[in-house]
């Protein structure tokens, strides 16, 4: 059952990039909270983090993004999949699936 804390955060799907900014906002702004937590995961090594690191500060987007995350009050699972060209995804509570 959703907290107080997280309870805001529903199954959605999103269709332009400005969604997706929005979306990616929203999820910075409640791990900056405390409210959710990032699970990572693949452990990257330490060159493959470089690489990555290396490829964003050149201005080079993953085509894809997926990105998952737990509430640290509830347990609930969160996880944020899209496509950077378009913007196209979902945010998706506890494997849910959106409707529409």
């Amino acid at each position: 059952m959703p907290c107080e804390e997280c309870r805001e955060l529903h199954t959605h799907g999103f269709n332009s990039r400005t969604d997706l900014v929005n979306a990616l906002r929203v999820a910075a702004e409640e791990v900056d909270r405390g409210v959710l937590t990032p699970v990572v995961v693949v452990d990257r090594t330490i060159p493959e983090q470089v690489a990555i690191g290396s490829a964003l500060q050149a201005g080079a987007l993953p085509d894809v993004v997926l990105y998952r995350f737990r509430c640290t009050i509830c347990g609930d699972n969160f996880e944020l999949a899209a496509d950077t060209d378009d913007g196209s995804g979902e945010w998706r509570r506890n494997g849910e699936r959106n409707a529409a």
